[in-house]
């Protein structure tokens, strides 16, 4: 099997992360939260951190496919681990119309094309391409991520000079409980940070290479964001962004020349779509190993020609297109996909406070190691973020509960059906 080096995951990092998170999110963002907005990105990026840290921690000892599901079984139960491959999966299809709605709403004003026609045609695009299999899919990626980068670049260095100081006053406006919620929907932009450790086995090195691309693509993703989110609120201004609701692309038009503004579209259009490539990666190998271990049919677990799991790949597919028809907000698709990774992350976190008593041996043969203060630290911190943030983002709208409620009930009775077991003990 064909494997991935290091610079090839900090590329399907970055092509992960950023996409719809800052070049489409970031307009509705700002309207909730004002000046606020880099608040909203800095918490986000440091509850990134953290959690990231958790999972490099555990994934250069137990490199592994579908690592999040791996690794809950390994430290609580086989049950619980289903728990959170179902979540993930949900919010995989879910991301998945998302990431076709921005890219949708960026020609809706150009073509006289549906904008479900248009979201539908990305999203096959890409399935095809995941067909493929992973090489094809990370030369994608690479060529993409260029485009996606240099359009932050872009926009944050020249918008440097735009920012005004009345723009980002009072800093705190918003309040409490709107940069709280907001920093929920920003800690989508980073969600698949860790993405690497879920595809662990298809890493060359994979006990090195996950947490050096782990911290190196980190480090790219926060400057680029936290630049982006400054220059949008101090260059634009609160009034502004209420008036127009501008994504990353409107708002360039309103700051730059007509020439930079045409380039940072292009850019924003490829930032849409290359998060589509990992989404499809981590659901259908999430599928894969669920079936390997007998919970998902069986036919999930088979390979085509190029060493994809078609079947599971074809899966993810149709029901991203049906989401994609139901036509929910993005805001909402977001902050549901936040919630479960939140879940998901303070899961491994607490599976840092149990690994060297669980795995003494393994834990002191690790390549990399972290102190017992810091690997302690990042985890608590991990898990009160997102018991906290999660909790907010219930109340600030009780519909996301609801649908979580409803889809995890869903899984219960479905694991019940396939094993017999009640709940998740």
């Amino acid at each position: 099997m064909q494997k991935i080096g290091l610079l090839g995951a900090v590329v399907i990092i970055i092509g992960t992360v950023i996409g719809a998170g800052i070049y489409i999110m970031i307009g509705p963002l700002a309207v909730e939260t004002g000046p606020s907005l880099f608040i909203c990105y800095f918490l986000a990026l440091i509850i990134a951190l953290t959690s990231s840290i958790c999972y490099a921690q555990v994934a250069s000892i137990f490199p592994a496919t579908a690592g999040t599901y791996q690794y809950t079984r390994m430290f609580y139960s086989d049950s619980l681990g289903f728990f959170v491959s179902w979540s993930r999966y949900v919010a995989s299809f879910i991301m998945l119309a998302l990431m076709g709605q921005g890219f949708a709403s960026y020609f809706e004003d150009i073509l006289l094309v549906d904008p479900k026609i248009l979201a539908i045609s990305i999203v096959t695009i890409f399935y095809i391409v995941n067909m493929l299999g992973i090489i094809t899919t990370k030369n994608v990626q690479g060529f993409l991520v260029v485009i996606v980068v240099a359009g932050l670049v872009l926009f944050f260095v020249p918008g440097l000079f735009r920012i005004e100081a009345d723009n980002l006053t009072p800093f705190f406006g918003a309040g409490t409980g709107p940069i709280l919620k907001g920093s929920v929907t920003a800690f989508f932009a980073y969600t698949g940070i860790y993405f690497v450790a879920e595809i662990g086995e298809e890493i060359e090195n994979p006990h090195q290479n996950i947490p050096r691309s782990i911290f190196l693509a980190s480090l790219v993703i926060g400057v680029l964001y936290l630049g982006t989110a400054l220059v949008f609120s101090g260059g634009l201004g609160w009034e502004t962004i209420i008036k127009h609701t501008p994504n990353l692309s409107d708002a360039s038009r309103i700051m730059f020349s007509p020439t930079l503004s045409a380039i940072i579209r292009v850019c924003a259009i490829a930032a849409i779509i290359t998060p589509i490539n990992a989404i499809y990666l981590s659901s259908s190998r999430g599928l894969y190993s669920l079936a390997r271990e007998g919970l998902m049919p069986g036919v999930f677990s088979t390979l085509n020609r190029f060493q994809a799991p078609g079947h599971a790949i074809t899966f993810v597919y149709v029901l991203g297109v049906s989401t994609i028809i139901l036509d929910l907000p993005i805001l909402f698709l977001g902050t549901i996909s936040s919630v479960v990774t939140l879940i998901s992350m303070s899961l491994v976190a607490g599976g840092c406070l149990k690994i060297e008593r669980d795995y003494p041996e393994q834990y002191q043969q690790a390549p990399m190691r972290l102190s017992k203060p810091v690997l302690f630290g990042c985890a608590l911190l991990t898990i009160g973020a997102g018991i906290i943030l999660t909790l907010v983002s219930f109340y600030e709208d009780p519909l996301i509960l609801y649908t979580l409620v409803i889809w995890t009930a869903v899984g219960i009775g479905y694991y019940y059906v396939k094993t017999g077991k009640a709940g998740f003990k």
